[in-house]
């Protein structure tokens, strides 16, 4: 770690930061504003899993984004019961680790408190988006960012000698890497800049041995560190056709076939918008990710003027005066344009939450603490910074307080309240029925929050189109116990889907069964078919 002048500043800085963001975070927690959903049940069923000595490699039904979210959340589940709120928790107490490698980064990258500061607050108060995505979970995030941040400090604060005491920075950054690489790709955006500064820091100097030595020596131990980290990843690929491999694949090459892997292609002017009309907004909090309009837009719009400014500035201000150590200002312009280049290039590029451009948090908390600290004045500093951090609030607190909340559904039609999860649940177990089949946004929820009592199929669409696709069917024992069960019932969220609804009763008619129904909330449940229990294939469906 790199010298510290005055410590006792150092570390009352990180702590007015985390304090700071132990209370936006429990304010957060306490409005019951984020909702809970599939994907964010799938990681508590994967921790429920792992408790019962499971280990899966990946999310449920997909060969990318490793299981490594749901090992924390297992621990949590240990210590204080399983629950959304303790899944919550812990996913705060990583939020926490991600402020305070944001602090450490950016001390490495600047060696100045205010730079570190400012960084860091910009973490802590956070806008709705990096809010959204480090309290519920879909798997990674967090770590995500932690891994991040300190390969950035790691890697920029190597030394590039033939000194064995310095060997153990360069496999702790192979083992970040690696770890971070099965948890989620995402991470290459910060693995790929800090790769090249290396290699190039490693072309430049001469630490005595001879250069060959020198340079081939480290590059060996963090590949070693890589391997090692990422051997779930490497394991799973051999042991299973390249899959994980495949899925980064174009369609040509088998990269569709892949459960979970279901990403529509999109067009080269598409994927523009999706980078300057909606991912890049949403990262300075002026679109929320679940919605297409924008946030205070005059306001955002000097909020994005600010932060142009200071990315300006730190192009401008490559050395010293930028606030920054020489070397910096570019790592952190990799970050940014391997992030956007990958946005271009890659099949994720469909995704209009904006969830993918959380990186771009740290390059740019640091670009707006150098132009803090390029003030006369710090204190006129930290008020120039305070207007995106009090921008960032407002836009929780409005969010928060208005309708759908924070929720990680970016298609309304899939947002689906938990109001009415506690009395489905006391509905199925009062009429004695424990499967069916539903959507996929129903199935893993409720198979949470009863513990599993409740194993539904996801065998129907969710969407109006009728669109299906097998994904869907994430964990496969559900499909089959529902099968093979007696007594069933079809769940649907008839107030979003009436088409399905509708759907649903014309087959029942063609089939020529009769049946029960119950209103519960906005679901509509179907059961008690006699003289026989329909069950798929359902001919309606679209793309099966």
């Amino acid at each position: 770690m790199p010298a510290i002048s005055n410590h006792r500043s150092f570390w009352a800085a990180l702590g007015a930061a985390l304090i700071l963001a132990v209370i936006a975070r429990a304010l957060l927690l306490m409005s019951g504003s984020v909702s809970f959903h599939s994907d964010e049940a799938i990681v508590g069923l994967m921790a429920r899993h792992i408790l019962a000595g499971d280990r899966p490699t990946f999310f449920f039904g997909q060969a990318y984004m490793g299981s490594l979210d749901a090992w924390p959340v297992a621990i949590g589940f240990q210590v204080l019961g399983e629950s959304v709120q303790t899944i919550r928790i812990v996913q705060s107490s990583l939020y926490l680790l991600v402020v305070a490698s944001a602090y450490y980064a950016a001390w490495v990258l600047s060696h100045r408190i205010i730079v570190a500061l400012v960084t860091a607050l910009t973490f802590a108060v956070a806008s709705p988006l990096l809010a959204l995505y480090t309290t519920a979970t879909l798997g990674g995030y967090n770590e995500t960012l932690i891994f991040g941040h300190l390969l950035v400090a790691l890697g920029f604060g190597a030394q590039m000698g033939y000194r064995p005491v310095d060997r153990w920075r360069w496999g702790a950054m192979g083992l970040i890497a690696g770890a971070g690489w099965w948890a989620n790709a995402l991470i290459v955006v910060y693995a790929l800049p800090v790769g090249i500064y290396l290699l190039w820091r490693l072309w430049k100097t001469n630490a005595g041995a001879p250069r060959s030595t020198s340079r081939i020596i480290p590059i060996l131990i963090g590949l070693a560190g890589f391997v090692i980290g990422s051997a779930p990843w490497w394991i799973y690929a051999l042991q299973n056709d390249l899959t994980p491999i495949r899925f980064f694949l174009p369609e040509v090459f088998g990269g569709r076939e892949i459960v979970g892997a279901v990403i529509p292609t999109v067009s080269l002017e598409t994927r523009l918008v999706g980078l300057f009309l909606f991912g890049l907004p949403a990262v300075v909090g002026a679109r929320f990710p679940w919605a297409g309009d924008y946030f205070a837009p005059v306001a955002g719009m000097v909020v994005a003027a600010i932060f142009l400014f200071a990315l300006a500035h730190l192009a401008r201000q490559a050395r010293a005066n930028s606030g920054l150590r020489p070397g910096a200002p570019a790592l952190l312009w990799g970050i940014i344009l391997v992030l956007c280049a990958l946005f271009l290039l890659t099949r994720f590029a469909s995704d209009p939450s904006g969830r993918y451009f959380l990186p771009l948090t740290l390059p740019l908390g640091i670009a707006l603490g150098t132009l803090a600290a390029s003030m006369p004045r710090k204190l006129i500093g930290l008020a120039f910074a305070a207007v995106p951090l009090l921008y960032f609030a407002a836009g929780q607190v409005v969010a928060a307080s208005t309708p759908p909340g924070f929720t990680t559904q970016f298609v309304a039609q899939t947002h689906l309240p938990n109001t009415d999860d506690a009395r489905l649940i006391a509905w199925f177990e009062d009429h004695h029925i424990e499967h069916g089949y539903t959507t996929y946004w129903l199935s893993f929820r409720l198979a949470f929050l009863s513990g599993e009592r409740l194993r539904f199929s996801a065998a129907l669409p969710d969407k109006s189109s009728l669109d299906y696709t097998p994904a869907f069917e994430r964990y496969p024992p559900y499909r089959e116990a529902t099968d093979q069960a007696e007594q069933i019932a079809y769940l649907v969220p008839s107030i979003n889907i009436p088409e399905l609804d509708a759907a649903l009763i014309g087959w029942f008619g063609d089939q020529g069964v009769t049946f029960q129904s119950a209103q519960v909330g906005d679901y509509r449940i179907y059961y008690d078919f006699q003289p026989f229990t329909p069950r798929p294939p359902l001919p309606f469906l679209q793309g099966a």
